[in-house]
């Protein structure tokens, strides 16, 4: 009877649902635009990307909003709600950045929706991915999304506009966390939802408090060797999925 009640008044059901249907849209959106004229439609794009950053970055949320709720489960849920919304709004805005970088890059020719950038632009994004795992910012990021309840021990702000308060602001420390490897987007293809789907996997595992640190160095360096691999490539005629893309 209590864990009933429990669950009738937990959030996790409806947002579960919500993170489910996100990953069923997108992929209806990247079925129903491949090989599509209109797949670099700015509206198309931007759709793509809100769809892309909110369900991947919802999917590694998991641990900081379930110690939110562990908090407020015996309170209102609109506390929950509205750290969700502000944790949105942050990632909504990277997903503006991130189509209007894509639409400008089209515009140049160096890209292609389907399997990336050219050699030369994967093999300094990679590169730059890689080492930004090792940068400070990178490291305090992280720090924060390790120990959500450390967080809200010393961010934490009463009520509905607290909430929202506190969402906006770990919205913007898992940007700083996560933006490079979003961005890697560009490299395994931007209609590519397997590539998805493995980051948003490695994005989460990284941000589990018991692992995540030790995935960091290991990922970067990988990262790192992906990308000299590309760039050397660009001088002994390896082919790769960037081939098409390059003279």
């Amino acid at each position: 009877m209590i864990q009933s009640k429990l669950v009738a008044n937990s959030p996790w059901p409806f947002f579960m649902l919500a993170v489910a249907g996100g990953w069923w849209l997108l992929m209806q959106h990247h079925l129903s635009t491949s090989g599509s004229v209109h797949t670099h439609a700015p509206s198309n794009v931007f759709l793509m990307w809100v769809l892309m950053t909110l369900v991947m970055m919802s999917t590694t949320a998991v641990p900081v909003l379930q110690s939110l709720h562990s908090i407020t489960q015996n309170a209102t849920q609109l506390i929950w709600w509205a750290f969700v919304f502000g944790y949105s709004v942050i990632w909504f805005g990277f997903a503006l950045a991130a189509s209007s970088l894509q639409l400008m890059i089209g515009e140049l020719n160096l890209l292609d929706a389907h399997t990336g950038l050219n050699k030369s632009l994967s093999a300094g994004l990679l590169i730059t991915a890689g080492m930004y795992q090792f940068s400070s910012l990178k490291q305090r990021c992280q720090s924060e999304c390790l120990a959500p309840m450390q967080f809200f021990l010393r961010h934490w702000r009463d009520g509905v506009g607290g909430g929202l308060k506190m969402g906006l602001r770990h919205g913007v420390t898992c940007v700083g966390c996560c933006w490079a490897l979003m961005l890697l987007a560009f490299v395994g293809g931007l209609t590519n939802i397997w590539f998805m789907v493995l980051s948003a996997a490695v994005m989460a595992v990284e941000k589990f408090p018991m692992i995540g640190r030790r995935l960091t160095a290991p990922l970067g360096v990988l990262i790192i060797i992906w990308g000299v691999a590309v760039f050397v490539s660009l001088f002994s005629g390896v082919g790769g999925v960037h081939n098409h893309l390059n003279p």
